[in-house]
């Protein structure tokens, strides 16, 4: 079985952090990794697909190591790296792996590559069906649609608190 660990970083210092654990670290037991997202946004009358950080300040690792065993062989590398600034708990408990519902439910919406692609729908009325992408058949759990930047809203619940999250969402027609 694996775990999720999030570590909260500086802004900006993401990447190096999870290439730097990619590198450092044996690769079967550890693998860190970004959460990215697919933005759309209209330019010159065209839409455009850009990739942006689904959380920024964080970065997952993905270990087969329980809670102690992850701390031990991490804790040299949270003390002396400058970009760590500590590995996320639930509240005041010792409790650092991410629970295993919170994961399903961000693992349902990514694909492969830790990525959530944006959705292709219709609007009918106030309802949204999605055709394609990873709310197909979730419509439910849209919270808002954002039409001009092109964005549905959900919550998503990680590290035990709600996280609102935009995900591209793509209507191609209004019946």
């Amino acid at each position: 079985m694996s775990y999720w660990y999030i570590f909260f970083t500086l802004t900006g210092r993401e990447q190096y952090i999870a290439n730097k654990i990619n590198q450092s670290f044996d690769n079967e037991a550890f693998t860190a990794f970004i959460p990215m997202q697919e933005v759309l946004f209209r330019s010159s009358g065209k839409v455009h697909k850009e990739m942006k950080i689904m959380f920024p300040s964080y970065v997952f690792i993905e270990s087969e190591l329980c809670g102690i065993e992850f701390l031990q062989y991490t804790s040299h590398l949270i003390r002396t790296s400058k970009d760590i600034i500590k590995i996320l708990r639930y509240g005041d408990s010792d409790e650092i792996a991410v629970r295993e519902d919170e994961r399903t439910s961000l693992m349902r919406l990514c694909n492969d590559n830790h990525c959530i692609e944006t959705s292709i729908g219709f609007a009918e009325g106030d309802r949204i069906y999605i055709n394609k992408g990873p709310l197909e058949g979730r419509e439910s759990i849209i919270r808002k649609i954002n039409r001009h930047k092109m964005e549905a809203l959900i919550d998503l619940e990680i590290m035990g608190g709600l996280r609102q999250v935009a995900i591209g969402l793509e209507l191609l027609r209004k019946i």
